[in-house]
C-alpha cells in the first residue's frame, strides 16, 4: 500500500502531524508512507523512522502565484506535480492540512482513497472521500483522527492490498486513553543527527565563565534555551522581559538565544543591552546561524527552554525537553504542549486570550507583556527543581 501524507508546512504544524504518520506506520508496517512537504521543512522529517520517502514540493512558490492569479503558471505547476506523483501509484492520500492547495495535491496524487479533516474551508472537502467530524480538539488529536479513518477505508476497499499486519497495540479513536497511552499516541517525532550533538557541545564551550559573575554557588550552570521571536508580532514576549529574565538568572545559568535571520535583526537591541552589561559572555547568540537540525541539537543540549508559540517550541517538546511556553493570542488548548514536561503561562487577567489577532487593539499588547519574568523564572525551577541553585 502506497500512501501520500500531506502536511506541507510549517515547523509546528509539520511536527504536529508526525504522530498521525507514526500511527499509520504502526498499524500498517508494510505500507510505504511518502510525505510531501515544502523544501524548507525537509530537515524536520529527515531521520524520521516512520517516513519512507520525503517528496519536496514548492508550496510557497505555488501560493505566491495563486495570490497574483497567475493561472497559467499555477496550471503548469499542478501538472508538473501530477507527473511527479504518478509513478508512485498511490493507493491512499492523507490530508491533515485541509486547504485548497492540499486538496489539489490529493487530486494530483490520483489516490482512490483520500482522507481529510471535516469542517474545512476553501473547498477542500471536495477532494476527500473520507472525513473526520468537525472538532475543537488539539490539532495533534485532529490529525490522528484523520489517520485513523484509514482502518475504515481499507475495510471498504476489499481490492486494496493492505498487507493487514495491523499492530495489536494500536489505539482506536473511540477507545478511552489513559495518560500513558495518550503520551505515546500524541508525542511528536523529531531527531537531531548524532553528529550534531558534539557540535552543540562545542558551542557551549565558547562561553566565558567569568569569575566576576560570582557563580560559585553551583558547580555547573543551568543551560537555558531562549527562543526569541515568532511569526506573529502579537505572539512575541517583549525584549525587556527577556532581558529581565536573563538578568535574574545570570548567576546560575548560561543561555543560548535561538531564532532565524529575522530575529537576528529584530533582537539586536536586546543583544546590545546584554553586551553593555557584560552579560554577553554567558550568552550564545545563535540567531540566524542554525539550520533546523542544528537548532534541534542546541535545544536538545539545554536543560530547559523558554519560548512563545513558535516552531521551536514543538521541536523542544518532541525532544522531551522541559519547556516554559508563553501564550497570548493563540489558544494553547489547540496549539500548545500536549505531551512532555511543560508549564504554559498566560496573562490570566484578560478575557480575550486566543483571539488569533495579528494586530492587538489593546495598548502595549498586554496579553504577552503581562506575563512577568518572575513567573517565568518560578516555572523554570518548578520544572527542573533546585539542582542549579535556589529560586
Amino acid at each position: 500500500m502506497n500512501i501520500l501524507f500531506v502536511r506541507l508546512s510549517y515547523i509546528g504544524d509539520v511536527l504536529h502531524a508526525t504522530p498521525a504518520a507514526r500511527w499509520i506506520k504502526e498499524q500498517y508496517p508494510d505500507a510505504k508512507l511518502h510525505w510531501i512537504v515544502t523544501p524548507s521543512m525537509v530537515e524536520l522529517l529527515q531521520g524520521n523512522p516512520y517516513v519512507d520517502k520525503i517528496i519536496p514540493w514548492e508550496r510557497d512558490e505555488y501560493e505566491a502565484h495563486s495570490k497574483k492569479l497567475h493561472i497559467p503558471t499555477m496550471w503548469r505547476m499542478w501538472w508538473d506535480l501530477k507527473a511527479k506523483l504518478e509513478p508512485y501509484k498511490f493507493d491512499v492520500a492523507v490530508d491533515v492540512q485541509g486547504r485548497l492547495i492540499t486538496g489539489l495535491v490529493l487530486l494530483a496524487s490520483g489516490a482512490p482513497i483520500r482522507l481529510g479533516l471535516g469542517g474545512t474551508k476553501e473547498l477542500n472537502w471536495l477532494f476527500t472521500n473520507y472525513k473526520t467530524k468537525p472538532s475543537t480538539e488539539h490539532m495533534i488529536k485532529r490529525y490522528v483522527e484523520v489517520a485513523q479513518l484509514l482502518t475504515k477505508a481499507v475495510t471498504e476497499h476489499a481490492n486494496l492490498d493492505t498487507s493487514l499486519n495491523i499492530a495489536k497495540c494500536g489505539v482506536e479513536s473511540s477507545s478511552p486513553l489513559n495518560e500513558s497511552s495518550a503520551n505515546t499516541l500524541y508525542h511528536m517525532d523529531f531527531q537531531a543527527p548524532s553528529n550534531l550533538h558534539s557540535w552543540a557541545e562545542e558551542q557551549w564551550k565558547t562561553i566565558d565563565n567569568d569569575i566576576s559573575l560570582n557563580r560559585g554557588e553551583v558547580d555547573t550552570p543551568l543551560r537555558v534555551g531562549l527562543v526569541l521571536g515568532t511569526s506573529w508580532a502579537t505572539k512575541e514576549w517583549p525584549q525587556g522581559k527577556w532581558y529581565s529574565l536573563i538578568k535574574s538568572l545570570q548567576y546560575r545559568a548560561n543561555f543560548v538565544c535561538l531564532g532565524g535571520p529575522k530575529e537576528a535583526t529584530q533582537y539586536k537591541p536586546l543583544m546590545d543591552s546584554l553586551t553593555d552589561e557584560g552579560i554577553d559572555k554567558i550568552v550564545l547568540n545563535m540567531l540566524g546561524k542554525t539550520t533546523l537540525q542544528e537548532l534541534g541539537a542546541l535545544i536538545e543540549s539545554c536543560d530547559v527552554v523558554v519560548t512563545a508559540d513558535t516552531g521551536a517550541l514543538h521541536i523542544a517538546l518532541a525532544l522531551n525537553k522541559p519547556v516554559v511556553a508563553l501564550f497570548g493570542p493563540t489558544d494553547p488548548k489547540l496549539w500548545g504542549p500536549l505531551t512532555g514536561t511543560f508549564k504554559v503561562l498566560v496573562n490570566d487577567e484578560l478575557d480575550c486570550l486566543g483571539c488569533r489577532k495579528r494586530r492587538c487593539p489593546k495598548p502595549d499588547q498586554y496579553c504577552m507583556s503581562g506575563i512577568d519574568p518572575v513567573r517565568v523564572k518560578k516555572a523554570i525551577f518548578e520544572l527542573i527543581g533546585d539542582t542549579h541553585g535556589k529560586v
